[in-house]
């Protein structure tokens, strides 16, 4: 049931998740909006006017979308330069040594999320497009990985504990993960764990296809395209290859690296 406009939800907060819901569909109409925004109508209303003033959200026969300012905004984040720098040639040799109808990606923690900031174009953009800015849906391949090095974050969304636990641990043991369908039907992927110099994961390559028989195959391959984007980041200046993982504790007390499983690393 939507909120009034004052329980509970600030100006920025309505007016974010608007974008929020904008940002997954292409054009939306008031009531859908307010509803996934869980915000009264006239509420969403009114802020869709004042965001449509301001250029952040455009109005086109009474559906929205976003606006040109929302864009030249998120054009100017560049999250994990270092990593997107190192992948982005191993990216591309894994896409084409799978004949271009695999999509692979690069994914982050991000405040509890997994979070795509480099990927190739292929067919699976048609069915769930893999592009930079994407959260990866709970439970994904780069998902578990990411979460494998650090079981102090709890399961995903929709996993009981111990079923995401046994999978965590099959992704440290192994050095990769396999999902067949589980986040999105159509869809199977294998991820593998990107390291920084002092071993910590802080990254997944992913390959991502509309056939899981391709998926089976790929394993070895996506372990050995993280590995190269692992040696690409140690080659980058120390400022430039040290990347932060969002929600992750990177210290313990004084200043001591933070205990975490470790994640099999393959050569």
């Amino acid at each position: 049931m939507a909120r009034s406009g004052t329980e509970g939800r600030g100006v920025l907060e309505g007016a974010f998740a608007l974008m929020e819901v904008l940002a997954h569909g292409d054009e939306v109409g008031l009531t859908r909006l307010a509803a996934d925004a869980d915000l009264p109508k006239a509420t969403a209303h009114r802020l869709l006017g004042q965001l449509v003033a301001l250029g952040a959200v455009q109005s086109v026969s009474g559906r929205y979308r976003l606006g040109p300012r929302t864009f030249r905004l998120g054009q100017a984040w560049h999250p994990a330069r270092a990593l997107r720098a190192a992948s982005a040639r191993p990216l591309r040799e894994l896409a084409a040594a799978s004949g271009g109808r695999t999509s692979v990606s690069l994914t982050v923690p991000e405040a509890g999320h997994a979070l795509v900031v480099g990927s190739t174009r292929s067919e699976v953009d048609d069915v769930f497009a893999l592009h930079p800015g994407v959260v990866l849906p709970p439970g994904s391949a780069a998902g578990l990985v990411l979460a494998a090095s650090a079981p102090e974050a709890g399961p995903a969304q929709g996993w009981s504990r111990a079923a995401w636990s046994r999978e965590a641990a099959r992704a440290r043991e192994q050095g990769m993960a396999f999902q067949y369908g589980q986040c999105v039907s159509a869809l199977s992927c294998v991820a593998a764990p990107v390291f920084s110099d002092a071993g910590q994961v802080v990254a997944a390559v992913a390959a991502t296809s509309l056939d899981g028989r391709q998926i089976a195959l790929l394993g070895e391959a996506a372990v050995r395209t993280a590995a190269m984007v692992s040696a690409n980041l140690s080659r980058l200046p120390a400022h430039a290859a040290r990347p932060r993982r969002e929600g992750v504790p990177a210290q313990g007390a004084a200043g001591r690296a933070a205990p975490h499983a470790v994640m099999a690393r393959r050569h």
